[in-house]
C-alpha cells in the first residue's frame, strides 16, 4: 500500500516535471518504476533495471553535453510531453509495455510537428534538420520519463487485482 501511494507521487512529480524541464522527468520515473517493483504481487526482471536505468542515464547525459541554449529551452517542451504522456496512456489501454514505449515515442514526435505548425513553432523550421535535432533532444527526454511512468502505472494497476 505505502509502496503504491509512494510510486503515484513519483508518476505525478515525473509527469509535471516533464513539462518543465526534459532532464528531470526520467530520473523520477525510474524511481517509480524502482518503487513499483517493490509491490509484493508483482517481480521484475534485473534486465527491466538496468535498461531503464541505462536509458535514464542517457537522458540525464544529454542534458549535460547538448549546448545550454538547447537543453535549458522550453520551446515546444508542453506539446512534446503532453504528446508523449498521451501515448503512455493510449499503451497503457492497449496493454503491453511494448504499446506503453511505442506510443510514447509516436505522442513525443506528433507533438514536435504539432508544435512545429504553430506559430511560436515555426523558428524551428519544420522539416529540417534543425527542427529533427530539436525533436530528439527533447522528444527522447519525454518519451523515456512517459514510458518509465507508464511502466510503473501498469505495474501498479497490476497489484490492484
Amino acid at each position: 500500500m505505502i509502496a503504491t501511494i509512494i510510486c503515484s507521487i513519483l508518476i505525478t512529480a515525473s509527469v509535471v516535471t516533464s513539462f518543465r524541464s526534459s532532464t528531470y522527468g526520467s530520473p523520477l520515473g525510474f524511481f517509480a518504476l524502482c518503487t513499483a517493483g517493490i509491490v509484493p504481487e508483482i517481480s521484475m526482471p534485473l534486465p527491466t533495471y538496468i535498461f531503464w536505468g541505462v536509458a535514464t542515464i542517457i537522458v540525464i547525459a544529454l542534458g549535460y553535453v547538448l549546448p545550454p541554449a538547447i537543453s535549458g529551452s522550453r520551446l515546444g517542451l508542453s506539446y512534446i510531453a503532453g504528446g508523449a504522456s498521451v501515448g503512455a496512456v493510449i499503451g497503457l489501454a492497449i496493454g503491453s509495455e511494448a504499446a506503453i514505449i511505442i506510443a510514447s515515442v509516436a505522442g513525443s514526435a506528433l507533438g514536435g510537428v504539432a508544435f512545429g505548425r504553430t506559430p511560436r513553432g515555426r523558428i524551428l523550421d519544420f522539416p529540417t534538420s534543425r527542427f529533427f535535432n530539436y525533436l530528439c533532444a527533447k522528444g527522447l527526454p519525454s518519451a523515456v520519463a512517459m514510458s518509465l511512468n507508464g511502466i510503473a502505472a501498469a505495474i501498479i494497476i497490476a497489484s490492484m487485482h
